[in-house]
């Protein structure tokens, strides 16, 4: 059931973006039919490279939630490989112009990967099996996956991202599996996981810092803003909202009947990129990727893709 949960989570006009020279690239999931593969793009919409080619046996699955290297030269992300109908998550790393990617630890359900500043750690979400009662904690483990350890214990654990100083990671905390996802609230943690504490209870998911710390954008379900999927337990549609990391000035970005989701700050702090779409093809169009300023404003379309998952910004000087 947990895992089930976090699998739904997972799944949360055409004019071109002005990006600026020196502002990276962005990495994204884009579906094809059921399969998910990695891409970047320029946040100008142009130079579309696709970096992953997942071996999926069952057309199902595939590659999603990408996080860069400090450095920009690699990514970390989220691999699933269904066996026999169930899903198997694994992190991986692959160089970020494509290539090999290669397995970084053993699952069966790690996601919501998120790279220390320094580059030498990872904090993930790890669903723990037991006989008792599964578990959704978050992990750290080295950049290359080894040590994995519990880090935080008590809650249901979600997205995790670590500050631009890399001494604090906020994430989102469910209190029980019971609980909707739209009842998630912004937590904060030191980076050894003492001194939890809420984030003036904010409701929301996919925190992201802006990179000079002072604020987190996030989705939020609050607004009811429709449905994002037909099923009964679905969360309605996100919207993208900023507040400061102390709480205060809470803001939101998005008005659309659209999910918005898994917002993702250019590097210098000016825009904010983001999935927006539709699950069913009558409700309107599948997930464009989206930027919008940071301070509230247009959002316009980057490139000409749909079905994009889990936008995540580069390093600036990313070519």
């Amino acid at each position: 059931m947990l895992a089930a949960a976090a699998v739904a989570l997972l799944a949360a006009t055409g004019g071109r973006a002005n990006g600026a020279p020196g502002q990276g690239r962005i990495a994204f999931g884009l579906m094809h039919g059921s399969v998910s593969s990695l891409y970047t793009v320029r946040p100008n919409g142009t130079g579309l490279r696709r970096v992953t080619i997942p071996p999926t046996r069952q057309d199902l699955g595939g590659d999603s939630g990408p996080v860069w290297s400090p450095d920009g030269r690699t990514l970390v992300f989220e691999r699933n490989l269904p066996y026999w109908g169930n899903d198997r998550f694994r992190l991986n790393t692959v160089a970020a112009r494509g290539g090999i990617a290669r397995p970084i630890t053993l699952g069966p359900f790690d996601v919501m990967p998120s790279i220390s500043p320094d580059g030498k750690r990872i904090a993930f979400t790890r669903v723990v099996e037991s006989i008792v009662e599964p578990e959704i904690a978050l992990f750290t483990a080295s950049a290359q996956g080894k040590r994995p350890a519990q880090l935080l214990s008590g809650g249901f654990d979600l997205s995790p991202t670590w500050s631009p100083d890399g001494s604090t990671i906020a994430f989102s905390r469910l209190t029980s599996d019971s609980v909707p996802v739209d009842a998630a609230a912004i937590y904060l943690a030191d980076r050894n996981g003492a001194n939890v504490r809420p984030l003036g209870g904010v409701l929301g998911v996919s925190p992201s810092w802006s990179p000079d710390g002072k604020r987190l954008a996030f989705a939020s379900f609050v607004d009811h803003n429709g449905t994002s999927c037909p099923a009964s337990n679905c969360a309605p549609s996100g919207e993208i909202y900023v507040v400061n990391a102390d709480g205060s000035g809470l803001r939101r970005l998005t008005r659309s009947r659209a999910a918005d989701e898994h917002p993702t700050w250019s590097p210098d702090g000016r825009r904010i990129a983001f999935a927006s779409g539709f699950v069913l093809p009558k409700d309107g169009h599948r997930p464009w990727l989206m930027t919008m300023p940071a301070a509230g404003g247009k959002a316009a379309r980057v490139g000409r893709v749909a079905g994009v998952l889990d936008p995540s910004w580069s390093p600036a000087g990313v070519n």
